[in-house]
């Protein structure tokens, strides 16, 4: 049949299929290549099956290619990722969390690349201030986030690891304001502020009971409250919340000793 047809048809046909050729080759580069909108799946993919490193390389072509920002932050994001928790790389994870940040400052990742840098300059780096920072950036960028009090929480606890008790004041003060933190943040608050302001910190525990402590929390908030009236002379009231900790059967040695301690100065 093909040699039937005049050579003038056999040209067009051949040209036609060449063109259906060329259209499909380059439509399949495109779709292998770092601009493809499935190229990020197709990396997630490959991160899956074990390879995290070959995963990461294509991440960063994909992030340094020409596409939209959204889906370079999202290379970006998960890249630091990957590095972070499959190759144990703190340090190029950083890095990319910062070129997100910097480049992208309005991406969707940039709350989650906030707090995910102070996870890191916390637990590998051993900065609590840096990490304190970079949990307030994140909730800063989107207080109504679900995490947001926790990342005050956070940044609380690790100012005061730091020594910096005004800061580690004002971001608890925050975490307080969030039902889900707020007997942490309160009980944390009372244990900064029991030798400089008893009257305060008692205050702040027994904001922590009426919260709703409970278990270990529950006994904290009565200890404190305890140690608060102590440190105001107030022996009585102090050996009355010991004495309901003892009650509720939630006291341990160290703290019928010292329960006792105070019924024998109280005798004397």
């Amino acid at each position: 049949m093909w040699a039937e047809l005049p050579e003038s048809e056999r040209r067009y046909l051949l040209r036609g299929a060449a063109s259906a050729c060329t259209i499909v080759g380059a439509w399949l580069l495109f779709w292998m290549s770092p601009l493809s909108p499935a190229a990020l799946d197709r990396t997630a993919v490959q991160a899956a099956a074990g390879d995290a490193k070959g995963a990461v390389e294509s991440y960063l072509a994909q992030a340094e290619s020409v596409g939209r920002d959204v889906s370079k932050g999202e290379a970006l994001w998960r890249a630091a990722v990957i590095s972070h928790v499959s190759l144990d790389q703190p340090e190029q994870a950083v890095h990319l969390l910062e070129a997100l940040i910097e480049r992208y400052p309005n991406h969707p990742r940039v709350v989650e690349a906030h707090a995910r840098m102070g996870m890191i300059h916390r637990h590998h780096h051993d900065d609590p201030v840096r990490a304190g920072i970079r949990w307030v950036a994140a909730a800063s960028v989107d207080p109504g986030h679900p995490d947001a009090g926790r990342w005050m929480l956070d940044a609380g606890l690790a100012f005061a690891d730091a020594g910096d008790i005004e800061n580690a004041l004002s971001a608890l003060a925050v975490a307080a304001s969030r039902s889900e933190q707020s007997v942490a943040a309160l009980l944390a608050q009372g244990r900064l502020q029991l030798q400089d302001d008893p009257a305060q910190a008692y205050a702040n525990y027994d904001e922590a009971f009426r919260a709703g402590a409970s278990g270990e929390a529950k006994r904290l908030a009565h200890l404190g409250m305890a140690t608060a009236l102590e440190y105001l002379d107030r022996r009585e009231a102090a050996l009355a919340e010991l004495e309901e900790i003892v009650e509720d059967g939630e006291a341990d040695a160290a703290l019928k000793r010292r329960r006792d301690r105070l019924l024998a100065r109280h005798a004397q």
